[in-house]
């Protein structure tokens, strides 16, 4: 189970956070209409497709999820179980942002755990994930953002390839199969910022390091907890279709997924927390998606 020092001092730093600036909307600046580059932007039609970052080698693999209803919800935070209807196809990132990727459009690394381009940048607020999406939108043409949390649910599921019965991981009922969290992730030695005792933590790892879920989406469950588009809500019972959350919420911004840090049961599919905006730490990250109407 994770270490209560390390979930006290996320807290701390979740806090401080938030003290320092409000967690206000920002403005979302998608600069030029992708509509005005189809001269040169290609139509994404394929079930996974190549997107190359402009005058760089860093390309990003986006996998077709096509619309269909789903079962959303559980137990515990998760609210009641309920049927969710996406009306429309999106395209989601088959890993989480690595580093490169990062680096490639944001000319810097914040990650706590630099070990190579092909792990997932960590470190970064809901914030640095819009900033991210938008500065990719100017450079490729296509309007990235994050995905919504129902488009993620149904993404972690397996969208329109999920089996009947679903899984409580993204791809397997077995964690080990799909997912680094605190059970089997490598150790990392950290000193206590308030007491200066040696504290030990779990670290992320390579993506594409454990099996994929039915769509080919990887690391959905640990590694980095996943940014999603939405202002945190209670959910309900009732139907929905195409939700998005509501305008604000004082508990912040829903992540998904889980950590490296985190135990199992933080890590299933439907289990949802959230924290302010502006909240960073080494368990963070986020995948982008591309929606299609």
């Amino acid at each position: 189970m994770m270490n209560s020092k390390i979930l006290i001092c996320s807290l701390m730093v979740a806090a401080m956070a938030f003290a320092a600036c409000t967690d206000d909307e920002y403005s979302i600046d998608l600069g030029e209409s992708p509509a005005s580059q189809q001269q040169w932007r290609r139509q994404l039609t394929a079930d996974v497709e190549i997107i190359n970052v402009p005058n760089t080698s860093e390309n990003i693999e986006m996998v077709l999820v096509k619309a269909g209803t789903f079962t959303m919800g559980g137990v515990d935070v998760e609210g009641p179980e309920h049927q969710v209807t996406l009306t429309h196809d999106f395209y989601i990132g088959s890993t989480e942002v690595t580093q490169a990727l990062y680096y490639a459009v944001m000319n810097v690394n914040p990650s706590e755990f630099n070990y190579g381009d092909n792990y997932p940048v960590d470190k970064v607020s809901h914030k640095d994930a819009v900033d991210f999406c938008q500065k990719l939108t100017q450079l490729t043409g296509y309007r990235f953002v994050l995905p919504t949390e129902a488009q993620w649910e149904y993404a972690a599921q397996g969208g329109h390839r999920a089996p009947s019965a679903h899984y409580t991981y993204a791809g397997s009922n077995t964690i080990n199969n799909v997912g680094w969290y605190w059970g089997n992730a490598p150790q990392y030695v950290t000193e206590d910022y308030i007491t200066h005792e040696l504290d030990t933590v779990r670290h992320t790892c390579a993506v594409k390091g454990k099996q994929p879920n039915a769509l080919g989406l990887y690391d959905m469950t640990g590694n980095v907890r996943e940014w999603c588009a939405d202002w945190y809500s209670v959910l309900g019972s009732e139907s929905v279709t195409d939700p998005v959350g509501p305008v604000s919420s004082e508990r912040g911004r829903v992540y998904r997924g889980g950590s490296c840090n985190d135990s199992a049961q933080y890590c299933r599919v439907a289990h949802r927390e959230s924290l302010s905006s502006l909240s960073k730490g080494f368990n963070f990250g986020f995948r982008v998606a591309i929606n299609m109407n």
